[in-house]
């Protein structure tokens, strides 16, 4: 009778344990894909700090008209983020300069409990080592804002905001 019980209290405490899906963390996610780089946009602040205007920052003239689309030298690239801070952009077939390298590594990492993100040694794509704000992260697609110093056409320097959106290649 005592190994009956022991046997049906084993079988109900095998029977009853679930297996618990722990969701993944946001830096798992990003990991686990490649990642394009979807839009980029620049916004100019007003003197009280409001959005005042918000143009592609791939704004530009060709054959005399004004396009506003990834560069074709962007559309086979993506960011591979991996452990340890480590990540890179693969710059794809299509080169933006002759000299452009095949793998741009960079640091990369998430802080102030995921609410935002830093890229340090991107500067192919963004000009300058990145901390900013995360603005949304999905499935599929994830976008941040930083801000960056701009010059003027009269040579004062000013404040914008860039504002990238990262989408699963």
């Amino acid at each position: 009778m005592k190994y009956c019980l022991l046997f049906l209290f084993s079988a109900l405490v095998f029977v009853s344990c679930d297996k618990v899906e722990v969701p993944l963390s946001k830096q798992e996610k990003m990991r686990a894909s490649d990642w394009t780089i979807d839009t980029l946009t620049i916004t100019y602040l007003s003197f009280n700090g409001a959005d005042s205007e918000v143009q592609s920052l791939w704004k530009r003239m060709e054959s005399g008209i004004e396009v506003s689309t990834k560069p074709d030298c962007l559309r086979d690239d993506f960011i591979k983020f991996r452990d340890k801070n480590d990540a890179s952009h693969i710059t794809g077939t299509n080169k933006c300069t002759v000299s452009e390298a095949n793998d741009i590594e960079f640091t990369w990492g998430l802080r102030d409990a995921d609410t935002k993100i830093y890229m340090y040694g991107l500067y192919a794509l963004f000009g300058q080592d990145v901390n900013a704000d995360l603005l949304y992260f999905e499935e599929d697609n994830f976008a941040f804002a930083y801000p960056k110093k701009v010059a003027t056409n009269s040579g004062d320097t000013i404040t914008v905001k860039i504002t990238c959106k990262l989408e699963k290649k």
